[in-house]
């Protein structure tokens, strides 16, 4: 299995706009058959904090998914609306988990 995270800082007075924009997000992914992120919030830590993520069956699937993803102008048009409530003092990061082998 690979997951899929993303973080993400939403600027102050700014964290509804972000969770619209998710579900907004995840609309447009069903459209492209692309599994939901799932918004997760730390319960301590940084404010306005959220981390996104998506399971794919394996490899080939996280990258046939992102090419989807990336190559409908709609839906990265909608990915940059994030940068209308995202915090300018945190850049968001990428981080890509494969599932952990088994070791005889």
């Amino acid at each position: 299995m690979v997951r899929h995270r993303i973080h993400l800082h939403a600027a102050l007075g700014k964290y509804k706009d972000a969770i619209t924009w998710v579900a907004e997000m995840n609309q447009a992914r069903q459209k492209l058959g692309l599994p939901d992120w799932k918004p997760w919030a730390p319960i301590d830590g940084d404010f306005n904090y959220l981390i996104l993520e998506a399971d794919y069956a394996d490899l080939a699937a996280y990258d046939a998914g992102e090419q989807k993803f990336q190559s409908d102008p709609q839906t990265m048009n909608l990915f940059r609306r994030g940068n209308d409530w995202g915090s300018p003092a945190h850049w968001p990061t990428d981080e890509v988990l494969v599932s952990a082998p088994t070791i005889s």
